[in-house]
């Protein structure tokens, strides 16, 4: 098993730790576990790749070198695991999911596992506002959620695509012109 290498690894913590920020009560339960280092693999068909954690006093976790965990959280992503979580959310994760180690640590490691949920709305919100990252959200849980997506509704679906496209072209115009 590969050690995930450090700039990917930081990525992704920093990523669970912005859905920990957006779930309150999952990191209430992180910090009872406070101190207790992690093993965190994601198993795919070219092999493995893990790294090691600590659960902090604020519910967040840390990367930590030498770490001794004390249970290990195993991701196996596929394309059942993306079916699963479209159609089921994190939940669908549960089949992918395998936690080994400390019982109580394990059995919340696989509780908050499969119950984070991403807010995305909020983060898009921030880049097109409220009403645009509502109307995308309404638009990909309407595609989630039928089985097939009536032509009127893929239009209006292109129309805020094309339009968020636009929006994130101007920005990043913006950016490019204050970077100067």
């Amino acid at each position: 098993m590969t050690r995930l290498p450090l700039p990917l690894a930081q990525l992704a913590l920093w990523g669970l730790n912005h859905v920990l920020q957006q779930q309150p009560g999952a990191r209430d339960s992180m910090r009872g576990q406070a101190g207790r280092e992690i093993r965190i693999v994601v198993a795919g068909p070219l092999g493995s790749v893990h790294s090691d954690a600590r659960i902090d006093a604020d519910g967040y976790l840390s990367l930590v070198g030498d770490a001794k965990p004390v249970a290990v959280l195993t991701l196996s992503p596929s394309l059942d695991a993306l079916f699963g979580v479209l159609g089921s959310g994190p939940g669908g994760l549960g089949p992918h999911i395998k936690v080994d180690g400390d019982v109580m640590l394990a059995a919340l490691l696989g509780q908050v596992a499969q119950s984070l949920r991403w807010d995305f709305e909020e983060d898009l919100s921030r880049l097109v506002g409220d009403g645009a990252a509502y109307r995308v959200g309404e638009s990909l849980r309407a595609l989630r959620d039928g089985p097939l997506v009536a032509a009127p509704e893929l239009a209006v679906l292109a129309a805020e695509i094309a339009r968020l496209t636009d929006v994130v072209g101007r920005l990043e115009a913006q950016a490019v012109l204050r970077g100067r």
